[in-house]
């Protein structure tokens, strides 16, 4: 199994380098809600500082919501996914590996851009690292609901449809991923930061049944 975690790791890394098109879309879409943000606050530097937290959870979001969505639909649409139910590999494995390198290659790059945004929402240096940390803890969670949210809908075109559908299940990462980002216990083994963790972890584990029972559901 390792082994073909690995060559499909590999390939859709390949897959990824190709195209890079998902990776501009979600730098696109990230700093133009920051700015969205940061022009809300209308000069108010402690407006600004507070909306910062909110901003770049809501704007990594919105990043992953339309670049993992718009994956999953165009290999439903290309055929791709018809050929990963009747291969020797379990989709569950596929999806996971998936997920994962969607991750990697769209969620890493806006973490790294992340301290420099904060910067000018007169975030300090110690929260900054801080607030990436914790994004880098939680953030994982975005993407695996996404996979689900978008396997369950791959029938529904739309868009409206989908974003009211989907934001209930992003609220216990985002509450607890701002409720951490805003808290000033810097005990990363507190409560608030266990729950975070456990969350993202229980995402992460059931993500790839549910997204590959929703894909099987739409194509019986």
């Amino acid at each position: 199994k390792l082994t073909v975690m690995l060559n499909i790791f590999r390939l859709e890394f390949l897959i990824v380098l190709r195209s890079g098109s998902h990776v501009g879309l979600a730098f696109s879409f990230f700093l133009f809600f920051m700015l969205l943000f940061a022009l809300s606050s209308l000069g108010n530097t402690t407006l600004l500082s507070g909306l910062g937290l909110t901003a770049v959870w809501l704007s990594l979001l919105m990043s992953i919501l339309l670049t993992l969505n718009k994956i999953i639909h165009e290999d439903f649409k290309s055929g791709v996914l018809d050929y990963l139910l009747i291969s020797d590999v379990p989709i569950e494995i596929t999806l996971f590996c998936k997920t994962l390198v969607h991750w990697v290659s769209v969620v890493i790059p806006l973490l790294i851009i992340t301290p420099l945004v904060l910067f000018t929402f007169q975030i300090s240096s110690d929260n900054v690292m801080k607030v990436v940390f914790i994004l880098l803890l939680g953030s994982p969670s975005l993407s695996f609901v996404g996979m689900m949210i978008s396997c369950l809908t791959l029938l529904n075109r739309s868009s409206l449809l989908l974003t009211t559908i989907t934001i209930p299940f992003y609220f216990p990462t985002l509450l607890l991923g701002i409720f951490c980002c805003a808290s000033t216990n810097n005990n990363l083994i507190a409560l608030e930061y266990l729950l975070l963790y456990a969350n993202t972890l229980f995402t992460i584990v059931i993500s790839r049944y549910i997204s590959a029972y929703a894909i099987k559901l739409n194509y019986s």
